[in-house]
């Protein structure tokens, strides 16, 4: 091998470190980055540790939460005629509280993880206080009735009366 020259040796040096630096930069780029994906990691392991506490300090009452449920929540005996059940007792609870119901209509149930739903679309008619009676009187914790969807407008008709749009649905057991 020979010797090499001065401007080569310089030359080699600059090479050398120009390699150096680079390799420095992409392991300190990387280190960063896995630092912030760590630190993103355990901040996301931090607030589900915090939550699953939280739920755990509290386990006695979602024990009794979910025996009340499979104790009050009705089961779907009879799919078919769920929906006209439903409709029938909303029906009723209109006509107690002076709401109207216009094109009543049943919807297909659905299986979902944790209930089954029977869903009915109704349109009202009513006053405004008879309206916001007919909502509560619906939406007793124990009934198990759901507004899926819900529009509620003032009548153009009559500035008195308001028309509302809903869908209705009773969750059952799975």
């Amino acid at each position: 091998m020979k010797q090499l020259t001065r401007s080569e040796k310089n030359l080699a040096l600059v090479v050398g470190a120009v390699a150096f630096v680079l390799l420095n930069t992409l392991l300190v780029s990387n280190f960063v980055k896995q630092q912030a994906q760590f630190r993103a990691d355990l901040s996301g392991k931090t607030g589900q540790l915090k939550a699953l506490q939280m739920l755990f300090v509290d386990r006695d009452r979602w024990i009794r939460r979910d025996d009340w449920l499979r104790q009050k929540q009705p089961k779907l005996a009879n799919e078919s005629g769920a929906g006209v059940q439903l409709l029938d007792q909303i029906k009723q609870i209109a006509k107690s509280n002076e709401v109207l119901i216009e094109n009543p209509g049943w919807g297909a149930s659905e299986k979902l993880q944790f209930y089954r739903t029977v869903p009915v679309s109704i349109e009202t008619k009513s006053s405004w206080p008879a309206l916001i009676a007919f909502l509560r009187t619906v939406q007793q914790p124990d009934q198990f009735l759901v507004f899926e969807n819900a529009n509620v407008q003032i009548d153009p008709g009559d500035p008195a009366m308001m028309r509302g749009k809903f869908k209705v649905a009773r969750w059952y057991l799975p």
